[in-house]
C-alpha cells in the first residue's frame, strides 16, 4: 500500500509515512459505525423530545381553545334558555288571556292601588272583553271602566289626575326576561 497522509485531530499536523492496515481500517469502520449509531440515536431522541414538546404545546393550546368555546357555549345556552322561557311564558299568558282565565278584577284593583291617587276620580281603560267580564263588579266611587279597543286583553291603563298608569302583560314579561338576561350575563 502506498503511504497515506493521516491527520489525527483537526488542526494537528499530519503524520507522514503512516499507513492504515486492514485491521485498523476495520476498527476505524466499527468506530465510525458506532459514532454514527450514537449520533443517530441522539438525533432521534432530541427530535422525539422536540416533537413531544411541540405536541404538548399544541395540546395545551387546543385545551385552552376548547375551554373558551365551552364557556362561550354555556353563556349562549343561558341566553337561549332565557329566550325560550320568555317565549313559553308569553304563549302561556296569551292562551290564558284568550280563554279569559286571567284575573282581570285583581289586575285592575292592583293597578288602582299602585296609582297612589286614593279615591280620586279615574278612568280605567280596558279591552272591551275585559270590561264585559267586570260587568257588575263594584269598584271605588269615582272609578269608571272604559272599553278601549286599543288596549290588549289583560292590559290595564288607568287615567288619573296625575297622569296615565299603564300595566301591560307583554311589558311585564319583557321586564322579567330582561332581569333574567342580566342574571345570565
Amino acid at each position: 500500500m502506498s503511504a497515506e497522509r493521516i491527520t489525527l485531530a483537526p488542526g494537528a499536523p499530519p503524520i507522514r509515512g503512516a499507513r492504515v492496515v486492514p485491521e485498523a481500517r476495520s476498527a476505524v469502520s466499527h468506530a465510525l459505525a458506532r459514532a454514527r449509531s450514537a449520533a443517530l440515536a441522539e438525533g432521534l431522541a432530541r427530535g422525539r423530545a422536540e416533537a413531544q414538546a411541540r405536541a404538548a404545546g399544541a395540546l395545551d393550546a387546543a385545551a385552552e381553545e376548547l375551554e373558551t368555546e365551552r364557556r362561550r357555549a354555556c353563556d349562549a345556552l343561558g341566553e337561549s334558555a332565557v329566550e325560550l322561557a320568555f317565549e313559553i311564558a308569553r304563549e302561556l299568558v296569551r292562551v290564558e288571556v284568550s280563554a279569559a282565565r286571567h284575573d282581570i278584577e285583581r289586575m285592575v284593583r292592583d293597578t288602582l292601588e299602585s296609582s297612589s291617587v286614593g279615591r280620586s276620580r279615574c278612568v280605567v281603560h280596558l279591552n272591551p272583553a275585559d270590561v264585559q267580564a267586570l260587568e257588575g263588579v263594584p269598584f271605588r266611587s269615582g272609578t269608571t271602566l272604559e272599553p278601549d279597543i286599543g288596549v290588549a286583553r289583560g292590559d290595564v291603563h288607568v287615567e288619573t289626575s296625575l297622569g296615565l298608569m299603564v300595566r301591560e302583560l307583554d311589558g311585564a314579561l319583557e321586564s322579567i326576561a330582561e332581569s333574567l338576561r342580566e342574571m345570565v350575563r
